[in-house]
Order: structure tokens, then sequence, then C-alpha cells
């Protein structure tokens, strides 16, 4: 129970120093389109990394094809299921759209959690590797959160706040796949591929198509390449 609740922690800590870290630096940053373009590519590269070689492929030793395949597809429908209906919410005028936008990201950091969570009980060396990776990626999802806000005149403190607490789902995501772990090595294939579905849909509709829609030039594109590679060097270090 202990080593859970560390787990968990690590989840905490992950999600909402790296959500709060992106409202802290809209502080000393402006609007550079070209700056968040390039961020997210990095962000993209990195988590593609992590997904191709680090969930699925542990997916597949401890469940098996199916159990992965199945999963993948039960995550990106997930997200697609979340999307419609924050879209529909967003058509109420009593919703601003920088509320919707943290809830998307906030929902968006449950499955991270997930996988942060089976990753510590089942390979507690890459849980480290992946606990950089969810930082790294908050990030800039808390910039994108901050940067409306600081625009409207909304007290710095606040945004912080806010920011930090889109990271909250994260450490609940984490309780739970390092709970579901310690039932069946299938609940943790499960957990590992569900959140590398809903990881993989995230940075095709939105982290890379959003990097190009900042910046026309190729600066996401060589985000991409560098945190792939950044993966590669963490990963054989």
């Amino acid at each position: 129970m202990n080593s859970i609740l560390t787990i968990t922690l690590y989840g905490f800590i992950v999600g909402m120093i790296g959500t709060g870290l992106g409202g802290v630096l809209s502080i000393f940053i402006g609007e550079s389109k070209r700056f968040f373009s390039f961020l997210l590519g990095v962000t993209g590269g990195f988590m593609m990394f992590i997904i191709t070689f680090h969930l699925l492929p542990e997916s597949f030793v401890l469940g098996g094809q199916w159990i992965t395949f199945i999963s993948v597809m039960i995550g990106a429908s997930f997200v697609i299921f979340i999307q419609y209906g924050l879209k529909f919410l967003n058509r109420s005028p009593l919703v601003i759209s920088g509320l919707v936008l943290g809830l998307s990201i906030a929902v968006h950091n449950f499955p991270e959690g997930l996988a942060l969570g089976s990753s510590f009980f089942s390979m507690r060396e890459f849980g480290l590797t992946l606990s950089l990776a969810m930082l790294l990626h908050n990030i800039p999802e808390g910039l994108a959160i901050a940067i409306p806000l600081k625009s409207k005149g909304v007290n710095i403190f606040k945004i912080i706040l806010f920011t930090m607490l889109t990271g909250f789902p994260t450490g609940i995501g984490t309780f739970l796949g390092a709970s579901l772990g310690m039932l069946s090595n299938t609940l943790i294939a499960f957990c590992l591929s569900f959140a590398g579905g809903a990881m993989l849909y995230i940075i095709a509709d939105e982290i890379l198509p959003e990097g190009k829609k900042l910046y026309l030039g190729n600066l996401s594109s060589i985000g991409v390449v560098i945190g792939f590679l950044i993966g590669i060097f963490l990963y054989f270090k």
C-alpha cells in the first residue's frame, strides 16, 4: 500500500507541477507562436517514442496482441467521446473558452496518469523516465491555458492555481493504474495500451496539428524529431 501511495504522489507532482510550471512560465514569455509550435513538436515526438517503445511493447508482453489492440481502440474512443462532450458544453454561453480548454486538458491527463501508475508498478525505472515525459508534456498544456487567461487580465495567482488543478487528474489516474496493476498483468496491459491509444489520438488530433497551425514553418516538425531523439537518449542512458 505504501508503494501505491508513493506512486500516486509522483502522479500528483508530475501532473500539477507540470501544468503549474506552464502557468508560471506565462509570466516571463510572450505569445511567441514559433516557440509554442516548437515546444508542441518536442512534446509530440517525445510522447510518440514513449508510446511506441514502452507502453505498447510492454502491453504486448503482459496481455498479448488482442488486449493491446482492443485497449488502444478503447483509449482513442474515450478521447473522441470526451471531445464531443466538450464541444457540446462549449455551445453554452455560460462557459468561457478557457474553462473548456482547462477541462479538456484535465480529462486528457487522466489516461496519462493510468500509464504512469501502471508503468511504475510493472517497470519502475521506466516510470521515472515517463514521469519526465509527462512533466515536459504538461508544461505547454499549462501555457495553453495560461496565455488566454493572462490576455484577459486574470490574476496571475489564479492562473497558476487553475493550471495546477488541471494536472490533478494525473494523480487520480496514477492511483488507479497502480491499484489495478496489483490485480493482474492483463489489467496492467489494459491500462498501458488504453493510455497509449488515448495519447496517440491526442498527439495526432491535437498536438501536431496545433503545432503546424501556430506556425506554418518546419519548427514543429524539427521539434518532433528532437523530442523523439530525447526519448532515445533517455532510454539508452
